[in-house]
């Protein structure tokens, strides 16, 4: 695995083609599948070939960590000479012509809870809401940086919803500005703890069409044990009552989880927390795994363990698209769209390209989630340094998986996704995410894939794309 690149020194700028011929074999509750990625496509084959290329399953988490297995390069030759008959898939967009779009505000650095995670702690600290002027400027910077408008407007905190006044003041400017200069208007995303959520704020996020999704770590033993008040008492009856209500209105709702080490140590599943979900009537989820949770004695028997509960909702997700009451593990969307759209992500996410953050002061940043000295971009505003934002922004492009020697062997290079912010809490360097942490993704990604296959094969094929349809559909804006 090639070391991480520090940030301030410049990172390796050699491209690497990515190995050809690469493949994994895939299984779904009822068969195996080939993969070939380059391709992005799924082949049966006879029992005898599975059988003969049974090292090379990736349904395990142990089967993908890094390592050449016996016979790699004669079978990649072979595979090679299929994909070569094979219609190519689409080139990735060179990275540096995708101009920003993504805005996440930290509108609010107050908050009235005390996570036991939380990674805005110090910044929350400041307990300031970000001004109105700070809002315009930080979203005309945006557009400035963009090509063709935001693709979407998203909320943090601390809790954003204590800076509701200043949101509906986003949106209208964004709008504004979008139209005048001739760009459609963003999607609008708010990530809240739901427990100052009132029924005013619940119209108006629904008349804008926002993506809102309350914080919720399960059921309320646990979730009132990570994410209490900041006196104590448990939040959970105040964020499941917003949730309810948003189901009352008509007006979809999701939730957000994170699920940590306390989870696993409580004997609290993913499938636990997804269950709870779906009793409260939930369809769409995002569950994220606690990075910077495991360390220490113990604690890759325990990733072993969770990456395979992560993969058996995964296949729960895929399955209920066979079903008349589907429901949608965000987490796993990317690999769906891969499959579907076959275009090659050339990054593990969007930082520091596509994605910026802005803290309530106008301090600006590649991520949230990477936030130092080093990355920071300056204020936006009047003394904004595009050349400073164009120096530490060609460090994520030079981060591509083009330019790590792992991702070009790996046979998920062109699906995976991943979160580049996650390692950095763990260490201020610009890298590709741990070794372990893609063995979780890579899993993760094989289990999605076995279940597509199965269900391309079944009785139920088109119940199954219809829900697809239907799921995957874009947001619309709607004025």
């Amino acid at each position: 695995m090639p070391s991480p690149v520090p940030v301030g020194t410049r990172p390796r700028t050699e491209k690497k083609a990515a190995a050809k011929g690469r493949f994994t074999i895939v299984s779904g509750s009822g068969g195996d599948y080939i993969f070939l990625p380059e391709i992005c496509t799924l082949f049966e084959a006879p029992g005898s070939v599975i059988s003969e290329l049974e090292a090379f399953r990736s349904d395990e988490f142990s089967k993908n960590l890094p390592g050449e297995k016996p016979f790699e390069d004669a079978a990649r030759q072979f595979f090679q000479s299929v994909i070569g008959a094979q219609k190519p898939r689409p080139q990735a967009q060179p990275v540096n012509d995708e101009g920003l779009k993504d805005l996440v505000l930290n509108i609010s650095q107050i908050c009235n809870l005390a996570c036991s995670y939380c990674y805005a702690e110090d910044l929350n600290k400041s307990k300031k809401i970000m001004l109105p002027q700070t809002c315009r400027d930080a979203i005309d910077r945006a557009l400035h940086l963009s090509k063709g408008g935001l693709k979407s407007l998203k909320f943090l905190g601390g809790e954003p919803a204590l800076a509701f006044t200043e949101i509906c003041l986003a949106v209208d400017h964004v709008e504004m500005r979008s139209a005048e200069l001739g760009f459609p208007p963003p999607s609008f995303v708010i990530v809240t703890n739901g427990t100052v959520v009132t029924d005013e704020m619940i119209e108006f996020f629904c008349s804008r069409n926002f993506y809102v999704l309350v914080s919720m770590d399960g059921e309320q033993s646990i979730h009132d044990h990570l994410r209490p008040f900041s006196g104590g008492r448990g939040s959970y009856n105040k964020a499941s009552e917003t949730i309810g209500k948003f189901r009352q209105s008509g007006n979809p709702v999701a939730v957000e989880a994170v699920y940590t080490r306390t989870h696993y140590q409580h004997g609290v599943g993913v499938r636990d927390v997804v269950s709870h979900f779906l009793d409260l009537g939930v369809r769409e989820m995002q569950i994220t795994l606690a990075l910077g949770s495991w360390h220490g004695e113990g604690a890759y028997a325990e990733i072993e363990k969770v990456s395979r509960d992560f993969s058996n909702v995964a296949r729960d997700c895929i399955r209920s698209f066979l079903s008349d009451d589907p429901f949608l593990l965000r987490g796993i969307q990317f690999v769906i769209d891969g499959f579907v759209n076959k275009a090659k992500n050339s990054h593990v996410c969007g930082a520091g390209r596509s994605f910026m953050a802005v803290n309530y002061d106008g301090e600006a940043f590649p991520c949230y989630l990477l936030e130092s000295e080093e990355t920071s971009y300056g204020f936006i505003g009047k003394d904004w340094d595009q050349e400073r934002y164009s120096r530490i922004s060609k460090k994520f492009v030079e981060n591509g998986k083009d330019y790590h020697e792992t991702c070009g062997t790996c046979w998920a290079n062109e699906i995976c996704q991943s979160c580049l912010g996650s390692s950095f809490l763990l260490e201020k360097k610009i890298a590709k995410p741990p070794a372990w942490f893609c063995g979780v993704q890579k899993t993760l990604i094989s289990a999605v894939l076995g279940e597509i296959g199965d269900a391309l094969n079944s009785p139920g094929k088109h119940l199954f794309l219809e829900n697809f349809a239907e799921f995957l559909r874009p947001r619309k804006f709607e004025a």
